[in-house]
């Protein structure tokens, strides 16, 4: 698979993490908690001191982490900066919701789906990205 499609794909994951952090952001300023039909523990993630940065809830934050990857992404294919800066980003965001889904089993002891689906796309798009930037054993062109 050719690098552009790779990064093609780090946009589609990411749009879906944007989607959720949306949803959750929207929810969030329209004073209601989703639904969780899976996990049972939105509310209590949601709501925890935990779940917000700066007095910003973390689904703002998620707009913003994906918005950025998106852009990354889309850069990354004609700007080596931006694969590098992709590549930290994602490193970055990988590393926080690795401590998120950390908090949510061991310290607030409930779980958000949502939250769980936007955290483990975030270390699956860190992993991918390490897949496309990071196989020196491979012609450039089979990258």
């Amino acid at each position: 698979m050719h690098k552009r499609h790779k990064h093609d794909i780090l946009v589609v994951l990411s749009l879906i993490g944007f989607a959720v952090s949306v949803y959750l952001a929207t929810a969030h300023y329209l004073g209601y908690t989703p639904p969780c039909t899976v996990t049972k523990g939105c509310e209590e993630v949601l709501t925890s001191k935990y779940a917000y940065i700066f007095g910003l809830p973390l689904s703002v934050w998620g707009i913003v982490f994906y918005t950025g990857i998106i852009i990354a992404s889309l850069l990354a294919n004609h700007y080596r900066i931006w694969r590098k800066l992709l590549t930290l980003g994602l490193g970055l965001g990988a590393i926080a919701a690795v401590v998120f889904i950390l908090l949510q089993f061991f310290v607030i002891k409930h779980v958000c789906q949502y939250c769980l689906i936007t955290d483990f796309l975030a270390v699956i798009l860190f992993i991918w990205d390490l897949n496309i930037e990071h196989r020196p054993y491979l012609p450039q062109e089979a990258v």
